[in-house]
């Protein structure tokens, strides 16, 4: 999908609001369902959820030697890993995992140790302080095999889903973890939050390599708590999923042309693509234009992904458009909208 800022393309009464919420019984613990027995959230297990029951080995009885690394800040690249675990005496090989449209890390990477008892060893290592970082490290078995492994999968095919309602206390190694624990094609799991505050955007996404895995995830962690709420689950595109171009669209594809757009310029789809102007040239243009999405995308989904970035005007999608707009208070929330949106799933869009 794509975005693009426009001008006050529709007038009119503001869609309403949704009535807040009903008070929440006490949540069951993390990964159980909304009517399983209630309890507190549970301590991070001394090994990583999701693996084998022996350290350092899988499920197969295979010797394990990868370890997945998150929460990484945006700086951190594959020689401060490896430099990293070098100076604690290890032996390492490390793959990154980049955006693909910021060229930044996204965040986790995968790192190979010499031996399983060395990956084991390193494990233990879990939330203690990243050295020359003020990042502890989170550390979990990685799901599959080793980086060779790793790099075949990232050819191959994707499957994500979208998580949403996840509370503040909930970050990328507990969000991975609770689908490592039941699904072994989950691959990692990418938290959005603000650029400014560095706080959660309450919602994320979780990629497979399995698409039975992704169909499963999609019903059976429906309303599981994660944290301290349940989690709301949705269908996103893979990222390597061929897209074409849909009504109003700019062809579906992720990373298509972002800009601003003046006042009153028409909607992309109802009478043609607009002229583009400088963005700094209309300071009261706050409505962001969302390209090729589906039919199944609602309004409330659509605003359920950009609230983050700041109080919303309105949302509206055009009836059979394949596009829709979301109109911010602030500028600078449409602004940080289109950077930190371009490119990602929105339902099956």
């Amino acid at each position: 999908m794509s975005f693009q800022q426009f001008g006050d393309s529709f007038q009119g009464q503001q869609p309403e609001e949704s009535g807040a919420p009903a008070a929440q019984p006490q949540q069951p613990p993390m990964g159980q369902p909304i009517e399983s027995q209630q309890g507190q959230f549970p301590p991070t297990p001394s090994g990583a959820p999701g693996s084998a029951p022996g350290p350092g080995s899988q499920s197969g009885g295979e010797p394990k030697t990868t370890l997945w690394m998150g929460e990484l800040e945006p700086w951190i690249d594959e020689n401060f890993v490896r430099s990293v675990w070098f100076g604690m005496g290890y032996q390492v090989n490390v793959k990154m995992i980049r955006d693909k449209f910021s060229g930044s890390n996204a965040g986790y990477c995968f790192v190979d140790f010499e031996s399983p008892d060395a990956a084991t060893k390193a494990l233990q290592l879990n939330g203690t302080l990243i050295p020359n970082s003020n990042r502890p490290f989170k550390l979990n078995w990685a799901s599959g095999g080793g980086l060779a492994d790793r790099s075949r999968d990232d050819r191959g095919p994707e499957y994500s889903i979208f998580v949403g309602d996840l509370g503040p206390e909930v970050n990328e190694y507990v969000l991975v973890s609770i689908f490592q624990n039941r699904f072994p094609s989950c691959k990692s799991a990418k938290i959005m939050s603000d650029p400014i505050s560095g706080l959660s955007r309450g919602y994320g996404f979780v990629r497979f390599s399995d698409e039975a895995d992704q169909q499963r995830a999609l019903t059976e962690m429906q309303g599981v708590y994660c944290g301290n709420r349940p989690m709301r689950i949705s269908t996103a595109t893979p990222k390597n999923k061929n897209q074409h171009a849909g009504p109003g669209g700019m062809g579906g594809m992720p990373g298509g042309p972002v800009g601003m757009y003046g006042m009153g310029a028409p909607p992309l789809g109802f009478y043609g693509a607009p002229q583009p102007m400088n963005q700094f040239t209309d300071p009261n243009n706050t409505t962001v234009f969302v390209g090729g999405l589906s039919g199944y995308v609602t309004e409330d989904e659509l605003r359920s992904f950009f609230q983050g970035f700041g109080e919303i005007t309105y949302v509206k999608i055009p009836p059979g458009k394949g596009c829709g707009f979301v109109q911010f208070v602030q500028r600078h929330a449409a602004e940080m909208a289109i950077n930190q949106m371009q490119g990602y799933p929105i339902g099956n869009s």
